[in-house]
């Protein structure tokens, strides 16, 4: 497979990484209505979210590599690259926050808002991706 192949992984991996997260903060504010405890699902989603966001953050190491010298130029590309290395660790934390929560009900309210606050990275993170591959990418 050419590098140039591998580029064309990214968009896929990073929808899920951005759906994932989503519905994990869609899960817990319907438990948190409801006042249903989190369970099983609510685990496996935060884990797949956690793996999702990894994985797109992998995905985009490799798709950076082979076009590393136009990305460089573009102004967006900077924050979008240092929060694709940043999320990564942080959704790592929110599953060890997941996996003490079952532990020590008092993490509930640490995972809600740290899950808040990486869904709305993750959007901006998606918003600037869209604007590096839009305005700068692809030539219509």
């Amino acid at each position: 497979m050419e590098a140039i192949d591998l580029i064309k992984v990214h968009p896929p991996v990073v929808h899920f990484a951005i759906a994932l997260p989503v519905a994990l903060l869609v899960i817990d504010l319907y438990y948190r209505f409801k006042k249903i405890q989190p369970d099983g699902l609510h685990a496996l989603i935060t884990y797949l979210s956690v793996l999702a966001v990894v994985g797109g953050t992998i995905s985009g190491i490799i798709a950076h590599e082979p076009i590393e010298d136009i990305l460089h130029n573009i102004p967006a590309f900077e924050i979008h690259e240092y929060l694709g290395l940043s999320l990564a660790p942080l959704f790592l934390a929110l599953g060890v926050v997941r996996f003490l929560m079952d532990k020590k009900p008092v993490f509930r309210n640490v995972f809600t808002f740290l899950l808040v606050l990486l869904v709305i990275l993750l959007f901006y993170q998606g918003s600037l991706g869209g604007k590096i591959v839009y305005e700068h990418l692809i030539k219509l």
